[in-house]
């Protein structure tokens, strides 16, 4: 794989991981519970069909062989599939609060920081990359997501009111309660990268796993963390009869989300392997340049002054620079 191709299914991941959340506007009063076990369900077992189609008797020799040689790149995968999908599943009720064009940012903050830090502490940074600029780069994709924060909040100012309009929160209550969650699910989020940094054997991590097996685990330790927090919400409240009474015209978005959602992590993955997690890592975070797109695609910033598309049109500009300087630190 060249580096070229690596990047480019970096960007490719960012914009699948920017879009399933739009299957949020469609569950209606379908408990998101509910929803995140059928995209989680979906998303096991899709990456085991695909690893054990692809490695065959392989897939298992594999993850023997890493256990007999170092059991904790599979136990820190297991453990961090299932925190980052806490995460997730907070990360899921801030968008119901605040909408995608507002809750992303905030939650982006957080999670591009504290992701590539980790990701350059754990996964190390190619031969030639300078730390100092790919820092620069994330400031200004830092900066990128205050503007779209910016944007949101211009946006929420010539709201009025009682309840919510285009998904986007109007009691002050509600903002607050998500911005409460927001930090938590952040505190979660970076599992993620801890587990891709450590987990996964790439051009400056040599002793993880392959890319199928490592996704595998993943998905696996992904797939406990929804039983333990959405399966036993489900329970608790007697809701599980609602999940198998759903129809298709439910679960496809589960579905949907599951694909999108996986596949953004297997072909990321692959792009990780090549350019290291320090790159990839920030290259993904311009997910929140497709969140923002969804959101105005679904009128999140209808009724908005001009001063917020103004700042909105300045984030997609800066994610784009952002982008265009870590992926160029490869080169130049």
């Amino acid at each position: 794989m060249t580096t070229s191709i690596a990047v480019g299914m970096s960007l490719s991941a960012a914009f699948l991981w920017g879009s399933w959340f739009v299957s949020l506007k469609h569950l209606g009063d379908y408990p998101l519970d509910g929803f995140l076990m059928t995209t989680l369900t979906f998303s096991v077992v899709f990456v085991w069909v695909v690893g054990l189609a692809v490695n065959g008797r392989g897939l298992a020799q594999t993850i023997t062989a890493q256990f007999t040689v170092d059991a904790s790149r599979i136990w820190v995968t297991l453990l961090c599939g299932m925190g980052y999908v806490i995460g997730l599943r907070l990360s899921l009720v801030v968008m119901n609060l605040l909408g995608l064009s507002l809750a992303q940012p905030i939650q982006s903050s957080v999670n591009l920081f504290g992701g590539t830090t980790i990701s350059i502490l754990i996964g190390g940074i190619p031969a030639g990359v300078s730390a100092a600029r790919l820092l620069f780069a994330t400031g200004i994709l830092f900066a990128a997501v205050m503007m779209g924060l910016l944007a949101g909040r211009l946006r929420m100012s010539v709201v009025s009111g009682g309840g919510s309009r285009h998904g986007v929160p109007q009691k002050p209550r509600d903002l607050w309660r998500g911005l409460g969650l927001a930090v938590v699910a952040s505190l979660f989020i970076p599992a993620y990268t801890l587990g891709l940094s450590y987990g996964l054997a790439s051009s400056t991590q040599a002793g993880g796993l392959p890319v199928l097996p490592f996704i595998e685990l993943l998905a696996t330790g992904a797939f406990s963390g929804a039983l333990l927090t959405c399966g036993v919400n489900l329970t608790r409240r007697g809701q599980w009869g609602l999940v198998w009474a759903a129809r298709w015209n439910i679960h496809r978005w589960g579905v949907m989300s599951g694909l999108f959602h996986y596949g953004g992590n297997i072909i990321h993955a692959f792009g990780t392997a090549q350019i290291s997690a320090a790159i990839a890592w920030p290259l993904g975070m311009t997910a929140g340049l497709w969140a923002q797109f969804w959101g105005v695609a679904y009128g999140e910033m209808r009724g908005a002054p001009l001063r917020a598309y103004i700042a909105l049109g300045t984030a997609v500009s800066l994610y784009l620079l952002g982008a265009y300087l870590i992926a160029g630190s490869l080169y130049f």
